[in-house]
């Protein structure tokens, strides 16, 4: 028994010893070092507030402690970025992204990206929902949702055809049957949310800290426009998984049913739930480029998992966007991506063929 024990102590010896080298190998790495935080989209806008917020505090959880930078690149919805990061940064693990990963332009093979998202390095990602807002002058006037229906055209302000922003307003407008012109090629939430106060459009769709930082202040608070739904995930029995954080707005569903007398189906709603069950579970994505050394992928892995129980980040998060973080961790990250590759291919020629319309 005594010789039992103390082989079991010499293992666990063993262990700690390695455990400290990695350590001590990690804050090595990262000693004396400057990293940069890569956005994909511009300033100010949501993905920009939430990366300036993981970037104030992931680095107190990185071994050596290095000085973290926040650099913004937009452009193609997103897409520009990300081909810098799997085509220009080097794999040295001092560039992290903090994106709105282009997951549904791959799923939707916009021939803009050039990379392939898998390649990446994931450390995690944060779920977020989104909701869709009109001007109340819109078309013959719309003071709220039962409106909808008697609206004469209106203009809608999207990012990109290929985006799930842009697919998911459009598969909706349409799933209500309404004439609407899709004006594609805002390259951020400002640029949307100043199309909205100047009237050059009069409906989007936006996230949750969108809709609570950009557009409640400048739109809604101000009785120019009202939040119409937001588009909740439905599960495999194909039940609303409700959103605490909109406990006041309807869901899709919600306003559909009450405004047709039924729920949605079809090929839109098919296509509307399969993009938003994807993307609603990982709306922001942090990663590193592929080839990035395994001491550094370890340092930063830790780091993530660190800051999702970190109360003062927690605290930042929600002063910021009104609500607390829904983190993933790298396996969940992965298996996001895992499903693009077990999706119908029926319904992705359907997509295809949605977006080329416009």
């Amino acid at each position: 028994m005594r010789k039992t024990r103390n082989a079991i102590a010499k293992v666990v010896l063993a262990a700690l010893i390695l455990m400290g080298f990695a350590a001590q190998g990690q804050a090595e790495y990262y000693e004396n070092k400057r990293v940069t935080v890569l956005v994909n989209y511009g300033a100010g806008g949501t993905t920009d507030i939430i990366a300036r917020v993981i970037a104030k505090h992931l680095g107190r959880f990185i071994p050596g402690n290095p000085e973290l930078i926040v650099k913004n690149m937009p452009g193609a919805g997103g897409i520009t970025a990300t081909n810098h990061m799997g085509e220009v940064v080097d794999t040295d693990g001092l560039t992290i992204a903090v994106f709105s990963p282009p997951i549904v332009q791959q799923l939707m093979s916009d021939p803009a990206l050039s990379v392939d998202l898998s390649s990446f390095v994931w450390l995690g990602g944060i779920g977020q929902s989104t909701a869709c807002l009109i001007r109340k002058d819109a078309g013959n006037g719309v003071s709220n949702v039962d409106d909808l229906l008697t609206l004469d055209g209106f203009k809608v302000a999207g990012y990109r055809a290929t985006t799930s922003t842009d697919i998911r307003m459009r598969l909706a407008l349409d799933l209500f049957g309404m004439e609407y012109v899709y004006i594609p090629g805002y390259r951020s939430v400002a640029k949307v949310g100043a199309a909205l106060l100047q009237n050059e459009a009069q409906f989007t769709c936006v996230s949750n800290t969108g809709l609570r930082n950009n557009f409640g202040p400048s739109l809604i608070d101000t009785g120019q426009a009202i939040p119409l739904w937001y588009f909740s995930v439905v599960d495999a029995q194909g039940n609303q998984v409700r959103d605490a954080r909109f406990e006041d707005l309807p869901t899709f569903i919600d306003v559909f049913e009450r405004l047709k007398g039924e729920r949605p189906s079809g090929m839109l709603f098919d296509s509307l739930t399969l993009i938003n069950n994807l993307v609603v579970s990982m709306l922001r994505g942090v990663f590193v480029p592929g080839g990035t050394p395994d001491e550094a992928v370890a340092a930063l892995r830790t780091a993530w998992d660190a800051l999702a129980k970190d109360r003062e980040f927690m605290k930042e998060y929600r002063a910021v966007t009104s609500e607390p973080p829904v983190f993933l961790d790298n396996t969940g990250a992965e298996e996001q991506l895992k499903k693009l590759a077990d999706l119908d291919p029926g319904m992705i020629n359907f997509l295809q063929e949605f977006v080329e319309q416009n």
